[in-house]
């Protein structure tokens, strides 16, 4: 498991490096800070697009060997960034290292899930996540901290170095599972269920949630609750702290249950949100529920994996990569979301009642989901007892 960790972390790093050094960058190559910041709009659409082509291009591949290849790609990609001469050619190697993203990350989700016992597929699952919070709480401040003491070159260089020793001992270490027999098509039927759809949807909905809020979580504590500047650096750290617990805590309980988890944590983030609005004019208000927010929201995430997880059992693959795809999706469309917020005249603090709207839409979703799934599973249930008791030769139901 360290090991996937290890790799997700570089991939993880790879996607949020540039977010802190956008002005090193805009002024090495010239161009403005608003273009830089393009860089990372570039990497989440090409996730979006990119994640379920190559997945469906690569269902038969062994996993193992399709790791190695995957990583390869992000380590070509972070070599194209770190030489990269002009703005144009650093895209290129964004987007060779954002296409492999989704796909990547799917597989680590199935590999690991694989390997746990049965039970803790949700633990396992959140182990795969830790390797993107430790991304947000040590890969971004490093790479900021090379950037200015270096170049941003030399961070894209160290990611990829660090990517290449985590391909050589994925090669040494992860345990051979074969692949997938199935085809592209039969990967693709699974979306014809609703247990997989309506999660990939709940998704999109609960992420835009997520995002409303986190694009400006800065501005909240500094310009609605007068957070001391000089001290947001130390409340950061504690939100990447809190995503750290979160994680672990949306493990442990989609072990017990995914539809339980995802239906009860997805309310608790909307309650955590509109909260939130009333909390924000306090200094203290505003740190502690950031904090309160950053557990909740990545409580939740694990469960949304493991859900999709356990809808799409014979052919998980591509159903997790679309679930990638749809955190992109609900992040571009949260970040507009609340721009368009602040710009109707609503103020900053308004995106938390934004925030809090998306995520409550998402739980309503999720709770139809699994009143859908019970229906269903209490209607074959009857039909076995109704053929059981007009044959009573028929003890059991043939296995599946």
């Amino acid at each position: 498991m360290a090991v996937l960790i290890l790799a997700i972390f570089c991939v993880g790093t790879a996607e949020l490096a540039p977010s802190g050094m956008l002005g090193d960058l805009s002024r090495d190559l010239s161009v403005t800070i608003p273009t830089a910041g393009l860089l990372v709009t570039v990497y989440a659409l090409t996730v979006v697009v990119g994640g379920p082509l190559v997945t469906a291009a690569t269902t038969r591949v062994r996993r193992k060997y399709l790791l190695v290849g995957l990583l390869l790609v992000s380590v070509a990609g972070n070599v194209v960034s770190s030489l990269a001469p002009t703005f144009g050619l650093l895209v290129v190697g964004r987007m060779l290292t954002a296409v492999i993203h989704g796909t990547f990350l799917a597989v680590c989700v199935v590999i690991a899930g694989g390997m746990a016992d049965e039970g803790k597929e949700g633990s396992a699952i959140a182990g795969t996540q830790m390797g993107i919070n430790l991304a947000t709480v040590l890969g971004v401040p490093l790479g900021t901290l090379v950037a200015q003491h270096l170049s941003w070159r030399a961070t894209f260089g160290s990611v990829a170095v660090l990517a290449l020793v985590a391909t050589v001992l994925i090669l040494l270490v992860i345990p051979d599972t074969g692949g997938s027999s199935l085809s592209a098509a039969h990967e693709l039927r699974a979306f014809g269920t609703w247990q997989v759809m309506g999660t990939v949807l709940a998704t999109v909905l609960c992420s835009a949630g997520m995002f409303t809020l986190i694009t400006y979580m800065v501005p909240l504590l500094t310009d609605v609750g007068d957070f001391p500047a000089a001290w947001v650096p130390a409340v950061l750290v504690a939100y990447g702290l809190g995503s750290l617990v979160g994680n672990a805590i949306g493990g442990r309980y989609a072990d017990r249950s995914a539809d339980a988890a995802v239906l009860a944590l997805s309310s608790v983030l909307a309650a955590v949100c509109l909260l939130y609005w009333v909390a924000a004019p306090s200094p203290a208000g505003a740190a502690v529920f950031l904090i309160l927010f950053s557990i909740a929201t990545f409580a939740l995430i694990p469960g949304l994996q493991a859900k999709v997880l356990a809808a799409a059992a014979d052919a998980p693959t591509l159903s997790l990569t679309a679930n990638m795809s749809a955190f992109g999706l609900g992040a571009a469309l949260g970040s507009w979301a609340g721009g368009q917020i602040i710009g109707q005249g609503l103020g900053i603090r308004a995106v938390t009642v934004g925030a809090a709207v998306f995520t409550a839409l998402g739980a309503l979703l999720i709770a139809q989901t699994v009143h859908s799934g019970r229906s269903r599973r209490k209607t074959a249930d009857d039909d076995v007892e109704q053929r059981q008791l007009t044959d009573p030769g028929m003890t059991s139901t043939p296995a599946s």
